[in-house]
């Protein structure tokens, strides 16, 4: 993979706990996954008339600089979902159950209207294997610091 290649470092889908933590910018409390960690239409966020795929960037990044974690397209991380997982995992860094058959999936898309969808705690169960293409689901790579190549 080409980041991977320019870092030095291998690169993954990040854990459930790293998207949530970027996304509340460093583990911080914030409502919504945006530079100021509220909902401004139309400058941090797509205006609800405004459902459809957006240019990467089209709107402010958050304090991490990560654009359109809510509001784009739903993120894939690397955790098997566990609907029970959170009552008895680690508290710092769990890395969701060992084994499974759904994948977690992370954030919001274009479709999906309200300030509702667009909040850092919304996850849910997909099947990771999927027989069709889907323009609002997405994915981000993490570089795992800690193994070189």
């Amino acid at each position: 993979m080409w980041l991977g290649q320019l870092s030095g470092y291998p690169v993954d889908l990040p854990t459930e706990a790293q998207w949530e933590y970027a996304a509340r910018n460093r583990g911080q409390y914030v409502q919504f996954p945006t530079d100021t960690g509220s909902l401004d239409y139309g400058r941090n966020i797509p205006r609800d008339e405004d459902a459809d795929i957006h240019p990467v960037g089209q709107f402010a990044s958050n304090p991490l600089g990560l654009y359109d974690v809510a509001g784009n397209a739903t993120d894939w991380v690397n955790d098997w979902y566990g609907a029970d997982y959170y009552r008895s995992s680690p508290v710092d860094n769990p890395r969701g159950p060992e084994t499974g058959t759904q994948k977690v999936r992370r954030g919001s898309d274009f479709s999906e209207l309200g300030w509702q969808s667009a909040n850092t705690v919304r996850r849910w169960p997909d099947n990771p294997v999927q027989k069709n293409y889907y323009s609002s689901t997405s994915f981000r790579c993490a570089i795992l610091l800690d193994q070189r190549l």
